[in-house]
């Protein structure tokens, strides 16, 4: 997210950590337990989202500050590659059936700052990108338009088709996963957050952030079917499908409520507490486990076994400004990204205790 309140509160909180010396350490209590700390390079402003790439065992970082895209084995728990020319990075996806990680890229300096503000006042499509990377060779095989601020990423499978969130652009883009060629651009009427893809509805829903809202796209028509109403719920950014669909979870990053959503229905369920300022989200698939990350370092558990009604197992404080968070599904293992630790960036793993989640 790019709220300027949001940056400030992070970068008081990273220096509050700092200052506190070992009150920076991870307070994991019963939930979970340290795998280890594992340097990524040097110390860099922000990270942001992860994805992992499971088969082939690597987890890829937006290195948002460095304007690096971070390859990290976690198999060995070491950096593999560092790759340049990506400025401000701030969404990755990977998606292992096309060997591919597209990476939102809003662009950095002066004249890309311009760029954006021109975009808001909408007198321009933005100088963002999305570039498109090879998993084997790691080398970029495109790099294609990614409107005013591009950020979120999902995959829609069954139809072969990209969906990238122009946050401050207030649209959502659409690329053509096989031909890597775009499709449309679809407004939403806002600031757009965060957006995934439900493979039981067959649609494609992003939190509006500046409406409370989320928006429903029909991803073959590629049309706004409509915006639900987020009762209770103030500034969803992030957002997260059940793996069995059909219920989504948005974190509200101004009330600090995690808001449970009936898709069908199109209705609030209930609201829960969540990790202060919350930003990522991810799913165990297998363990049924959510977990969210807050731009103060909290990190909020949730056992979702009954989709309709997460259960909040417990918040941990799991490192300076590890706002980002990424599941192992092959191991269970969760990836923290943290951008300065004593002059350096890592990644912090932790593993769930047996009698946490």
């Amino acid at each position: 997210m790019v709220r300027l309140s949001v940056l400030c509160a992070a970068i008081l909180a990273l220096l509050a950590c700092s200052s506190r010396g070992d009150s920076a350490k991870p307070a994991l209590g019963r939930l979970f337990e340290s795998v280890g700390d594992f340097p990524i390079g040097a110390a860099s402003d922000r990270m942001d989202y992860e994805s992992i790439d499971s088969p082939a065992a690597r987890l890829y970082i937006a290195g948002m500050g460095a304007g690096k895209l971070l390859v990290f084995d976690v198999k060995s728990n070491r950096l593999v590659r560092a790759l340049d020319n990506f400025p401000k990075i701030t969404g990755v996806l990977a998606i292992p059936e096309l060997h591919r990680v597209y990476a939102s890229v809003p662009g950095a300096g002066l004249i890309a700052s311009l760029g954006v503000g021109i975009g808001i006042l909408g007198f321009s499509s933005g100088s963002g990108a999305v570039v498109v990377v090879d998993t084997m060779s790691l080398k970029e095989v495109a790099r294609l338009p990614g409107g005013v601020f591009p950020d979120g990423l999902a995959f829609d499978a069954p139809d072969n088709r990209i969906f990238v969130t122009d946050e401050l652009g207030s649209a959502v883009l659409v690329l053509d996963a096989k031909t890597d060629r775009p499709l449309g651009r679809i407004a939403v009427g806002g600031e757009v957050g965060n957006v995934r893809y439900d493979p039981i509805g067959k649609r494609v829903y992003a939190p509006v952030q500046s409406r409370n809202a989320l928006a429903v796209i029909d991803p073959i028509s590629l049309k706004l079917l409509r915006r639900l109403a987020l009762a209770g719920c103030e500034h969803p950014h992030g957002l997260i499908i059940h793996p069995q669909g059909a219920v989504g979870y948005a974190a509200c990053d101004e009330n600090d409520v995690l808001a449970t959503v009936d898709l069908a229905g199109g209705r609030v369920l209930r609201v829960l507490p969540v990790a202060h300022d919350p930003d990522v989200l991810t799913v165990d698939p297998v363990t049924l486990r959510l977990y969210v990350a807050g731009e103060t370092g909290m990190l909020s558990a949730y056992d979702i076994a009954k989709a309709d009604a997460p259960v909040l197992l417990g918040t941990v404080f799991a490192g300076p400004n590890a706002h980002s968070v990424a599941a192992d599904p092959a191991t269970h293992r969760l990836y923290l990204a943290i951008a300065d630790s004593g002059g350096h960036s890592m990644v912090r793993v932790l593993a769930p205790k047996s009698s946490g989640p």
